[in-house]
């Protein structure tokens, strides 16, 4: 996503979707509004999350409390997405 209220984002969006994301056990991993691009042509910033399932994860993304913050993150970026990946197991571990 492409943060376009900088402002907005980082001093209201942030702080509220903390708690309603430790709700949900939901960890931050890696978090950069400036990434540094290898290769592609990928947006702006990257947020990735860690869910304890995959449950957890729909629960947090439909959330009532969560609902107006997600209406903010939309309003406040651009590009904006979020995807599901399941962990990653390498074949034969």
């Amino acid at each position: 996503q492409t943060v376009t209220n900088f402002e907005r984002y980082q001093q209201e969006y942030i702080p509220a979707t903390g708690a309603i994301l430790a709700k949900h056990k939901g960890e931050l991993v890696a978090v950069s509004l400036d990434v540094e691009v290898l290769q592609g042509n990928p947006p702006g910033a990257i947020v990735i999350l860690r869910f304890p399932s995959e449950d957890a994860v729909r629960e947090f993304a439909n959330d009532p409390e969560y609902q107006p913050l997600k209406k903010m993150r939309l309003e406040t970026t651009t590009n904006s997405s979020a995807v599901l990946v399941p962990e990653f197991k390498m074949p034969g571990s």
